[in-house]
């Protein structure tokens, strides 16, 4: 009996350390002006089978959420957001990646917005947008990885809006592009989400364009 009540015991403990586990550590930074910014560490992939702590330099936007830029990072976080990127035989995102609560991620895109720069030759670009949602097994208690894809089609220049969204948007990321002239952009976006407890969990992608939108739903099941 004491042997079984040693064993709950650790089994409790270290439910207790998966459940206090935090998905993001933030540490503040103030500028000369007195305005804070947030350094945001987070765990993703090593490419080889773990795990490794990954930096990110997220600016406030006056409405309770942060912003990523990749030109303003580090040079260290912009090779490892260029080698997540490579992995994907794609490039990191061009605009803004916006955060909400204690999530981070990343956006990796190939664009054609070149090729749809219609001349009097070329014809007119069509409209069309479409989403694949994050789906599949997660771990309980650890960080993990939440992909999502878009893929759009403007005849005009705009903004381009997609959302990837986990646990009712819990861990949100969203990439923000803007195009002079008409595109066409294939993009994955990925958000870090951690789950304490083994369930069922929705995830969403979103994704807007000038002239249309697109949406998928998905569901990880976290054990």
């Amino acid at each position: 009996m004491k042997s079984i009540a040693v064993v709950i015991g650790i089994l409790a403990s270290a439910q207790l350390c998966a459940a206090e586990r935090p998905l993001s550590v933030d540490q503040v930074v103030a500028e000369s002006d007195g305005i804070e910014h947030i350094i945001r560490r987070t765990e993703w992939t090593d490419f080889n089978g773990g795990m490794v702590e990954v930096d990110q330099l997220l600016k406030s936007d006056g409405f309770g959420r942060h912003v990523y830029r990749y030109d303003e990072q580090t040079e260290a976080t912009k090779l490892y957001h260029q080698a997540f990127c490579d992995a994907m035989d794609m490039s990191p995102s061009p605009g803004e990646g916006i955060v909400v609560g204690s999530a981070a991620g990343w956006a990796c895109s190939s664009s054609d917005a070149d090729a749809l720069d219609a001349g009097p030759s070329q014809p007119k670009a069509a409209d069309w947008a479409t989403a694949i949602a994050p789906n599949g097994r997660v771990p309980v208690g650890a960080t993990f990885r939440s992909n999502g894809q878009i893929r759009v089609e403007s005849s005009v220049g705009g903004e381009r809006r997609a959302t990837v969204g986990v646990d009712n948007g819990r861990c949100s990321y969203a990439s923000v592009t803007h195009y002079a002239n008409a595109f066409r952009e294939t993009t994955a976006i990925s958000v870090a989400c951690i789950v304490h407890e083994s369930r069922f969990v929705n995830t969403s992608m979103d994704v807007c364009i000038p002239r249309v939108c697109g949406s998928d739903r998905g569901t990880h099941f976290a054990q």
